[in-house]
């Protein structure tokens, strides 16, 4: 990576093992139900002296109203609009996001990289110990308020694009798109291939909200996959496998998890559920005797291919196969074909919505980039600056900023549908 004296003095940020957090934290979306935080939709090209001032919304509602009014002005003269979403599309249903007000990144938290995963026993121990105590609310939320707008965009054809000649939908699996079943099964029997948003989430919540259409660039949260075959299997049946081999250790964590909650209630302190469903389990526990199975298709070892030993050691031959979610780590890349069909979905738009996420992370950030080079408008809702304004970009009246509530401001767009 390069030094932080070559980066843009307009994007100030942490960088440090491929992690990015800006050093302001945004305002609270409550906030705007103060009459001096209803301060108007951000545009790219009004003036900057013009952003303080206050634009009439004298209340909470009247506010949200304003700011869906002009993102609905701005889909109605459009006819093929993606969406790329982040982690403030799902703090409404209780995930906390990594750079929000009240994000991970704030109270100290740092997920697991890539490469300390896949690299280390211990490491791997340690994320699915705390994963087992931790992904049970991550798993059990629900869609709120913007997902289900969205999906009623979709199904009235409000957003999405068609790509009839991307031949790279041919390479996605279950863990880029929808749902394990009918989703999936629609999606590869359909004649047309259509995406109509693409997340950075990985919380599967667009499509438990029905959308049809939704390209899951990190992958998914529900599914695991073995390093070695490939073998993808639900996360739930591993999860309850994990259960059944280390029952005596659950037994002592779900104590010692109680016993931080109740040393976090004596100090009034809340014990908050992690982005990515991992459990802060304090010092207490141990993960050295925890158990990871192998996976069933392939055993327990598998043959090294990487292996430069000339030796007879068998040892130094095989290693053990193990299982990671189906998701992109930090410091990891995202498999070019999904890069490439989220390519020709910004080709194909007249117009990007941007959901909830302050962009800091490249994956999405280069999407959002491409079409304000291509001359594209981009609209972006999010509570906070965006990268986009960091470094400048849109300043030729591409980029409509707006800053409201995500769920209530969408569900305003939904109901200016019939009038």
């Amino acid at each position: 990576s390069s030094s932080s004296s070559s980066r843009p003095a307009k994007y100030t940020a942490i960088y440090s093992s491929q992690r990015i957090l800006p050093l302001e934290r945004p305002p609270d979306p409550s906030s705007f139900s103060s009459s001096n935080k209803a301060n108007n939709t951000h545009d790219k090209n009004t003036n900057n002296n013009d952003l303080d001032s206050e634009r009439g919304c004298d209340n909470y509602n009247g506010y949200v109203q304003n700011q869906a009014q002009t993102l609905h002005n701005w889909m109605k003269k459009k006819q093929s609009i993606v969406c790329v979403t982040g982690a403030g599309m799902s703090t409404e249903s209780g995930i906390p996001d990594y750079r929000g007000n009240r994000g991970s990144y704030f109270r100290g938290h740092k997920p697991i990289i890539h490469h300390e995963f896949m690299n280390s026993e211990k490491q791997r121990q340690r994320y699915w110990a705390r994963s087992l105590v931790g992904y049970s609310p991550f798993a059990n939320a629900q869609p709120n308020l913007g997902h289900e707008a969205l999906a009623t965009l979709e199904e009235k054809g409000i957003i999405g694009v068609k790509l009839e000649e991307c031949n790279e939908f041919d390479l996605l699996g279950d863990s880029c798109f929808g749902k394990k079943g009918n989703d999936v099964e629609s999606r590869s029997t359909s004649t047309t291939r259509m995406i109509s948003i693409i997340t950075q989430n990985v919380d599967t919540l667009h499509s438990k909200a029905g959308i049809k259409h939704c390209l899951h660039l990190h992958g998914r949260g529900d599914l695991v996959r073995c390093m070695n075959c490939g073998h993808t299997r639900d996360r739930k049946e591993y999860h309850d496998r994990l259960m059944e081999w280390n029952r005596d250790w659950l037994e002592e964590a779900t104590s010692a998890v109680q016993d931080r909650q109740n040393e976090d209630d004596a100090k009034g302190k809340r014990t908050e559920l992690r982005p990515d469903g991992d459990a802060e389990l304090g010092n207490k526990v141990s993960y050295d005797e925890f158990i990871l199975p192998s996976c069933p298709r392939c055993g327990e070892y598998h043959h090294s291919q990487n292996s430069t030993s000339t030796t007879n050691d068998s040892h130094d031959q095989e290693q053990q196969s193990f299982f990671k979610t189906d998701v992109v780590f930090f410091g990891d890349s995202v498999p070019k074909h999904r890069f490439d069909i989220s390519y020709a979905a910004i080709d194909a738009a007249d117009g990007v919505l941007c959901i909830g996420s302050s962009l800091a992370v490249h994956s999405a950030f280069r999407l959002v980039k491409r079409a304000i080079e291509r001359g594209t408008p981009v609209a972006i809702l999010n509570v906070g600056e965006t990268r986009v304004e960091k470094e400048g970009l849109g300043d030729d009246g591409l980029v409509t900023k707006l800053e409201s509530p995500i769920g209530k401001t969408l569900a305003e767009v939904v109901n200016m549908l019939d009038d």
